[in-house]
């Protein structure tokens, strides 16, 4: 009977030389904030995904929906109980979260089409952008924790000025929205939303400044979106803003 053959150690170490090398991991959008250039060499290393970080926007959303929402429902319950108007449900706070994170996927799709067009494919507009949104959900959780700590009383009008409020429940509404951005916790969320969508901007012009290498289409790609960004997210804190 014939001895059984031996495989050559040859051909199984050209087998295993020959395997495929492990794909890199794509940076993650926090690594944009620390260092944009390592966000930017280890995002050259993976494939263009125009989805990869739409969650962070979607995240910041519902984040900055639940803080305006717990801002606001003092307002609404002080306008309901002074007015003849019931009080909102759990169904006007899940519209107000969902309603902002729907707000803050279309600020991202906005900030994707504009900084395509001002940065070009080499840009990475996508996931830049995408990216960015991850400088928001930190300060969102500081705005909720300064409402949740802020007393209720602290919200509403000065007991003795309410008769002269009338019962009209969007009068009694807007004056508690007055009041409610004079605390640390409404004017808090007013400039993170206003001035954290700023800020976004030059995280993104860093990062597009290398992916590009024109710094002229770098300044498009930032500043096509940073106008019609800014405006969306200042109708959505106006109620706040310009309360009276």
């Amino acid at each position: 009977m014939a001895p059984p053959r031996k495989s050559k150690p040859g051909k199984s170490n050209a087998s295993k030389a020959s395997a495929p090398a492990p794909l890199p991991d794509p940076p993650t959008p926090a690594t944009l904030l620390v260092s944009p250039r390592s966000f930017v060499l280890q995002l050259q290393e993976v494939d263009l995904v125009w989805w990869r970080y739409v969650w962070v926007p979607a995240v910041a959303g519902l984040l900055g929906g639940l803080a305006y929402t717990l801002l606001v429902r003092h307002a609404a319950a002080f306008a309901a109980a002074n007015s003849e108007t019931a009080a909102p449900g759990l169904a006007t706070s899940a519209v107000n979260v969902l309603g902002n994170t729907f707000l803050s996927v279309f600020i991202f799709v906005l900030m994707w089409g504009f900084g395509r067009v001002g940065a070009g494919f080499k840009g990475r507009a996508a996931e830049v952008y995408g990216a960015s949104f991850a400088l928001m959900p930190p300060l969102y959780l500081l705005v909720i924790v300064v409402t949740l700590l802020t007393p209720a009383a602290t919200f509403l009008p000065d007991a003795a000025g309410v008769g002269a409020l009338g019962s009209d429940p969007r009068v009694l509404e807007r004056a508690a929205l007055a009041q409610t951005f004079q605390t640390s916790a409404g004017f808090a969320l007013v400039v993170v939303t206003l001035l954290g969508t700023a800020a976004q901007f030059g995280f993104v012009y860093a990062a597009m400044r290398q992916l590009t290498d024109r710094p002229i289409q770098a300044v498009m790609g930032t500043l096509l979106p940073l106008l019609p960004a800014l405006i969306i997210q200042l109708i959505g804190v106006s109620p706040l803003l310009f309360a009276r």
